[in-house]
């Protein structure tokens, strides 16, 4: 039987045991940071109550879109991760229902200013049967800190010291209040094994030539082993005998299947050739849910969509006037024309007509139960259609301008729908839209070797603090410094650079809710991109099927039971 579980956690659990009276009044302020205001509610994951498992079985299940790779720093592509996350372990856990728990490491406290010490869990072997120690996790740490993808959360640690086999002290260029909780997607790989593949450092996804070694093995210390990784065709993972942790679930083989084309998978579901669908397609729920024999299962997404536009360059990418020739200024770098865009959009439309309701409209690059959400702050800006053509006159663009929205198909709930829906709305104040329909792997590589994007459509992971939106997606484009990885759109804004930077390194509470709301405002009235909506995420099984879909999208296999 499926159940909610809306209960959080009041402590930052450190070895699972240690009573909050115990620790120290800086672990308390830690506590405070990462947990009462930087991890998601509870409700954000549906837990689902598994009685003792049946005898060993396999699983089919099958997601939109394929895992680009196993390399665990090489990308973090929702689909990606969520598969990376049954075969490597992070340095802190994350319950079924997005609660911090111990993960590699058991505890963890910090020494001095700049410095969290992690006390690492004896005993655990990587899938090749070495053990695990201090070294492989700072090898690990200093390797993905240079990941472009994740240089907001980790390109600020200058240095990771190992005390002794168990110990290591993990040391920031600067205090920073939220590192035991950013290291929830900290992702421990083998030292030798990586050396031994030529893999000390990352590899460049995108890049042309040979495939690095990487995106078809992993030796990661995870519930599940990768047999077989068939890019685009099929993944296969094998249950880890020598796993430290306990699993609920008796599946000793899954298989994931990426299907593209939305009929196919639920009919993939419905005929029995899979088990499990991550991601039914909305027009399918009420389909899955009436059909004897299946059962459909709900979870707010940690992800919000937006439209990022051009926010730098002097000439935009693929912007016409009306009669055809390429416009010599960039419409989007005028706050005007951005804001005319936002008020063109009737998103509560597009829930209903496109979403079927399984929707929250967005207002802010938060959301609920994240540190620094504010739901005051949190709304839309109004639909105004006749403000937005007077805003484009204002701006210059009397008669609008045509522009190509660049739209990731097979990723995102009815991403197509929603990109002909923005078209039209876009055309009722005179911008023409010509939808240009890309598969995911080809969208997601336009934006890392560029961007070479003016106007998209995309989605936005939320993470446990706002900071993370602040430092990845709206500071100043500037990757080497682990700043505005993600800002494709290319925005800038001095201010809020000035604001995520005090948010890094600022411990007291109060303050860091003054510099929320003042980088959360900011964001809103420079329209730094459209907010959009929240998805559901919905998936569809078998009745035999039980087990838990997290929030983040991961399939936490160990706790499934197939009947």
């Amino acid at each position: 039987m499926i159940k909610s579980d809306s209960r959080r956690e009041k402590r930052l659990i450190a070895g699972g045991t240690k009573p909050m009276s115990k620790m120290s009044r800086s672990i308390q302020m830690a506590a405070q940071l990462a947990v009462r205001r930087g991890w998601l509610l509870a409700a954000l994951g549906a837990a689902v109550a598994v009685t003792t498992p049946a005898g060993a079985a396999s699983l089919r299940y099958a997601g939109a879109s394929p895992p680009l790779t196993f390399d665990p720093d090489g990308t973090n592509d929702f689909a990606t991760v969520a598969v990376l996350r049954e075969v490597y372990d992070s340095l802190v856990g994350l319950s079924d229902t997005m609660q911090p728990v111990p993960g590699l490491a058991t505890s963890w406290e910090r020494e001095g200013s700049n410095t969290w010490r992690f006390h690492l869990r004896p005993g655990v072997k990587f899938h090749d049967g070495s053990p695990l120690t201090a070294d492989d996790v700072a090898f690990s740490i200093m390797r993905e800190r240079g990941s472009g993808y994740y240089s907001s959360l980790f390109g600020h640690i200058a240095d990771v010291k190992v005390i002794d086999p168990l110990t290591i002290d993990v040391v920031s260029k600067a205090p920073d209040p939220i590192l035991p909780a950013k290291m929830a997607r900290m992702f421990i790989m083998s030292k030798a094994w990586s050396l031994a593949h030529g893999l000390q450092n990352i590899p460049n996804l995108g890049a042309k030539g040979s495939e690095a070694y990487s995106v078809r093995h992993a030796d990661g210390t995870g519930p599940y082993m990768l047999k077989e990784q068939d890019p685009g065709v099929r993944t296969v993972l094998d249950r880890f005998p020598g796993y430290w942790g306990t699993a609920k679930g008796n599946v000793t083989q899954a298989t994931y299947l990426p299907i593209g084309e939305a009929a196919t998978r639920v009919a993939a579901l419905l005929s029995g050739q899979v088990d499990l669908v991550i991601d039914v397609p909305l027009n399918d729920i009420n389909r899955v849910k009436t059909t004897p024999g299946f059962a459909l299962h709900q979870v707010p997404q940690m992800l919000w969509m937006q439209l990022e536009m051009d926010g730098t360059r002097d000439v935009a990418l693929d912007v016409w006037d009306k009669s055809g020739k390429p416009l010599k200024a960039n419409p989007f770098k005028d706050t005007r024309v951005r804001m005319a865009i936002a008020q063109a959009i009737n998103v509560p439309l597009i829930i209903s007509r496109i979403l079927h309701g399984n929707g929250r409209v967005v207002g802010i690059p938060a959301l609920p139960g994240t540190g620094g959400y504010d739901a005051a702050l949190d709304k839309h800006w109004p639909f105004d259609p006749a403000h937005a053509k007077a805003l484009l006159a204002q701006a210059g663009y009397p008669n609008g301008f045509i522009t190509q929205l660049n739209c990731p198909t097979e990723r995102y709930p009815s991403a197509e729908d929603v990109c002909r829906a923005v078209a039209g709305m876009l055309g009722r104040i005179g911008i023409e839209v010509r939808v240009n329909d890309m598969v995911w792997p080809q969208f997601a590589r336009m934006l890392v070797n560029g961007p070479t994007s003016s106007f998209h459509l995309i989605g936005v992971a939320s993470s446990w603090d706002a900071q993370d939106a602040f430092v990845s997606e709206m500071m100043t484009r500037n990757p080497k410094a682990g700043e505005g990885f993600f800002n494709w759109a290319l925005w800038h804004n001095d201010q809020l650079d000035h604001i995520a930077r005090e948010l890094e390194v600022t411990f007291n509470p109060a303050k860091r809710e003054a510099l929320y709301k003042q980088g959360l405002t900011i964001g809103r009235d420079d329209v730094y991109a459209v907010f959009l909506f929240q998805p559901m995420l919905s998936w569809g099984s078998t009745t035999k099927v039980s087990g838990t879909v997290r929030s983040d999208s991961t399939l936490v296999l160990q706790n499934i039971v197939v009947k």
